[in-house]
């Protein structure tokens, strides 16, 4: 049985930062380097330091980020190989508790920071509660946070999109 992860601020900035693509929207992707900032801001983290010329890699950790998501059955290779790209060492914290950390500059910082939540919830249990949404197009990502770990959409929204979609097309 799995277990809904704790309330993370790093869990939460990982949902927004990967959703910063999303198929529904115009323009799809939103991928800033303010937004990125304004996302910590939000969840109360450390601003990133981030500059401009670290849009392009930035992009490239949303995508790894996504592949948790998107991989239900490689989750662990991929955590393991961001950590291992971007120079994750384990750290015991209080807790206590093991934490990736480290990084050598500031965008390898923001993907280790973000998997080490993401690895946090796959080792309490919460693997399968990581999910992305089953509404087409929509794939955005999102955590099943509901008691019988049932949910398929990412939001209201898609919910009811794909609701309405099943009703016509048993009308048709």
């Amino acid at each position: 049985m799995s277990s809904v992860p704790a309330t993370d601020p790093w869990l939460g900035f990982v949902l927004d930062f990967c959703n910063s693509y999303d198929l529904l929207e115009n323009p799809r992707d939103r991928l800033s380097i303010p937004l990125v900032t304004r996302l910590a801001a939000h969840h109360e983290l450390a601003d990133p330091e981030l500059t401009a010329a670290d849009l392009e890699p930035v992009r490239g950790v949303r995508g790894e980020l996504y592949r948790v998501f998107a991989e239900e059955d490689s989750q662990y290779e991929v955590l393991n190989e961001i950590f291992t790209r971007y120079g994750a060492q384990p750290r015991l914290v209080a807790g206590p508790r093991l934490a990736a950390t480290g990084g050598a500059d500031p965008v390898a910082r923001l993907a280790v920071s973000a998997a080490d939540a993401l690895a946090r919830a796959v080792a309490d249990g919460a693997a399968d509660r990581l999910r992305t949404c089953a509404g087409d197009p929509c794939r955005c990502v999102y955590v099943d946070r509901t008691k019988a770990n049932r949910r398929r959409y990412c939001c209201e929204l898609c919910n009811d999109r794909m609701a309405s979609a099943a009703y016509r097309s048993r009308k048709s």
